[in-house]
Parts: C-alpha cells; sequence; structure tokens
C-alpha cells in the first residue's frame, strides 16, 4: 500500500484539506475546514457540486480515477474521503499521499457481507442472513430466517433498485430477475421500533471521543428527520456506546465513524451498518452540540486534540427535499430560531436531499408538531428496513 498513513505529523491552518466528493456534506466539511482556517481542495465529478462552489482548488473528473486523486493530491497536506464507494484499490495506488483515514474501513462498510462477517467475529448482534448466489439459496434460506425478509447485492454501490423484499413464498420467483449482479445478502426484516446512530471520532492516539446517540426516521430508504438525544433507557444508551468502543477500538481507523442501530420494542439492539465518515444524520450536531461532526473529523485528521462533547440543547433537525425548497421560504422569514442550510447543488430527483433544517428545543414532541403544523413536512409512516 503506498498511501501514507502520517497521523503523527500536526496539519496547520494555511494548509490545504483535500476531499474526495463533491456532495453536501463534502460542502459541510469544506466550510468547517475553512473556519479553521484551511484551504480546502475538492475532487467532484459533477462541474456544479455543492462542495465545489467553496473550494479553493477543484479537480473535476471521476472519483475513482489513481490521475485525478494524484492532481488534487500534490496541493493538499492531507486527504480526507466522503465519498463512501471510492475504490480502495485505486487509494492503494497513489504515492506518498497523508490518507490518515487509510482503507479498512472501506473494505468492510463497501461490502455487506464482509460488513456483518466483521460485525459476528465481535459478537454484535445482526439480523440474521443468507448469502444467495441463485434463486434455490432463496427457497433454502427463507425457512431459517423466516418472512419477511430483504434480498440485497453485496456490493452497497448499487441503487436501490436492485434490492426486493419478500412477504412470502409468492414472491421469491420475482427475485430471479435481480440475482443478475453477483452475490447478493438475503437478510431477515428486523421488527424495530426506531432507528438509532452514534457518531465517534477517533484521533491517531486511539482516543475516542462520543457523539450523542440519535433517532433517526427513514422514508424510503432516505433520512427524513434525526432527534438528539434519542429516548432510549440508560442500559441500551450504554450498549449502544460499549458497541461503538469495542468497534473504534478495534478499526485501524483515524477520523469519524458512524454505527447504525435497529431497536425493537423489547429493546433489543441490532446492528445495522457502519458508516466511513461523517454522516447526514450527525449534521444536526452542527448547532446541538459544542462541536461539530466536521470539526472532529479534521481534528483527528490534522493531529489536534479532540474537545469534551457536550450537548448545547435538544434538537430536531428535519430533510428539505428539492421539491419542497420554495415551500420553506416562508418559514425562513417567520422561524428565526430555525437553522436552515441550503445545498445550492445539483439534486435532479425531486425527493433529492436539497438541504435541512435544525431546530433547538426544550420540548422535542412539540417541535415535531410544529414541523408538521407548517403543512410542508408530512408526519412519517412507519418506517422501512432499508440498509
Amino acid at each position: 500500500m503506498k498511501v501514507v498513513k502520517n497521523v503523527t505529523a500536526v496539519i496547520y491552518p494555511d494548509s490545504m484539506i483535500g476531499i474526495i466528493g463533491g456532495d453536501a456534506n463534502s460542502k459541510l466539511l469544506a466550510l468547517a475546514a475553512k473556519k479553521l482556517g484551511f484551504r480546502v481542495g475538492i475532487l467532484t465529478d459533477t462541474l456544479d457540486s455543492p462542495a465545489a462552489g467553496v473550494a479553493d482548488v477543484t479537480e473535476m473528473g471521476a472519483l475513482n480515477s489513481v490521475t485525478n486523486l494524484q492532481k488534487l493530491a500534490q496541493f493538499c497536506d492531507v486527504m480526507t474521503y466522503q465519498y463512501e464507494n471510492i475504490d480502495t484499490n485505486v487509494l492503494e495506488q497513489l504515492n506518498a499521499v497523508n490518507f490518515p483515514q487509510g482503507t479498512d474501513i472501506l473494505s468492510i462498510t463497501q461490502d455487506r457481507q464482509l460488513e456483518k462477517v466483521f460485525f459476528e467475529s465481535h459478537n454484535l448482534n445482526i439480523a440474521p442472513y443468507a448469502t444467495i448466489v441463485d434463486i434455490n439459496d432463496i427457497y433454502d434460506a427463507v425457512g431459517s430466517i423466516g418472512y419477511p425478509c430483504v434480498l440485497k447485492p453485496i456490493q452497497k454501490s448499487y441503487g436501490k433498485q436492485f434490492q426486493h423484499i419478500i412477504y412470502g413464498e409468492g414472491d421469491i420467483a420475482a427475485c430471479e430477475e435481480y440475482l443478475t449482479s453477483g452475490t447478493y445478502i438475503l437478510e431477515s426484516w428486523v421488527p424495530y421500533e426506531s432507528e438509532l446512530t452514534i457518531m465517534v471520532a477517533k484521533d491517531s492516539d486511539k482516543n475516542l471521543a462520543y457523539m450523542p446517540v440519535v433517532e433517526d426516521v427513514i422514508i424510503d430508504q432516505k433520512l427524513f428527520e434525526t432527534i438528539v438525544p434519542a429516548q432510549i433507557k440508560p442500559a441500551v444508551m450504554a450498549e449502544v456506546q460499549r458497541i461503538a468502543e469495542l468497534i473504534g477500538q478495534t478499526l485501524d481507523y483515524v477520523g469519524v465513524f458512524g454505527v447504525e442501530f435497529f431497536l425493537t420494542a423489547s429493546d433489543t439492539l441490532y446492528v445495522k451498518r457502519l458508516v466511513p465518515g461523517p454522516h447526514t444524520a450527525g449534521n444536526i450536531f452542527n448547532e446541538a452540540t459544542n462541536v461539530s461532526q466536521y470539526e472532529l473529523h479534521l481534528r483527528t485528521l490534522c493531529h489536534w486534540p479532540l474537545p469534551k462533547i457536550e450537548l448545547v440543547s435538544p434538537a430536531v433537525s428535519v430533510t428539505i427535499p428539492k421539491r419542497l425548497i420554495t415551500d420553506t421560504f416562508t418559514q425562513v422569514l417567520i422561524k428565526p430560531d430555525w437553522y436552515f442550510y441550503y445545498y445550492l447543488d445539483n439534486a435532479q430527483e425531486a425527493d433529492d436531499r436539497a438541504g435541512h433544517v435544525t431546530i433547538l428545543t426544550s420540548d422535542t414532541r412539540a417541535t415535531l408538531e410544529q414541523i408538521y403544523d407548517t403543512e410542508i413536512w408530512n408526519k412519517p409512516p412507519q418506517h422501512k428496513q432499508i440498509n
């Protein structure tokens, strides 16, 4: 591996941070870097991507290109990926590039089977699953997995159109058309009550700093709302933190990462997935805590000390899809205490994430009702289990 994990060298302000990816979270990371006095370089495959508008240096081209990555790296003192599907083989071909994050976490998170094996190797509770190659494997597996279950490609880079929910035996035959992109995972449907996320920062000295646990509301495989702090029992909170610490100590990684969970009505936790870097659910911490996930990530990369993380206020954050942008403009004028973010990106679909709003509150339930009373956002239906 040619990537250099120069995690002990302090990176000072006026140095350049290189960010692979130009999405909304890349923009927020770039803005956090600027706040700390850094310059920012971006590699983006879309000229009008959100991060391109705030970068000092923008390289335009494919993200999985050694040539493009090396072009950006020549200007940068440290590099980080915000793009989860970056090819680890490409990263490992780079010459003398300071990449504190490394690639181990990507190797785990990009492959559903490897991710599950990683969790199992640490005795973590996950949804029952089976590896599927052909239609007969599904018939064999449902006897132990049960209905409903979800068929997913092993590689997470495939879109949701390759995922299929099986409610009964009559649905299995229709899955044959999905078994065209290699190996799949058949995963049991967990009857969960809520979804949780914890964001963790790990520095080069293996110190871990934990952000408050949040509750996520997912609709149609997209984040709709985030609530902090999550309303969970102390024992559940302790178990979430125990699992996060276990994973953090095991990973060969420097930076911010996330762990997502399903929580059932009986307070049973299932580990859902590992997130390699700052996560959309963590955007609520721009206001809800004394330090954002993006600043924490930069501190780990630059070998700055990690501060004590404190919750400033309970908060609710709700996503603004492209179709609702203009509807929110009135709220900008009448809700001076709401924190609005507009990414100004090239969102194509009406439901693509184009912004978010965060509201600090002393009464979470009342604030949620206030959000729905705007008649912009509808109350969420029953959650969907899709990874």
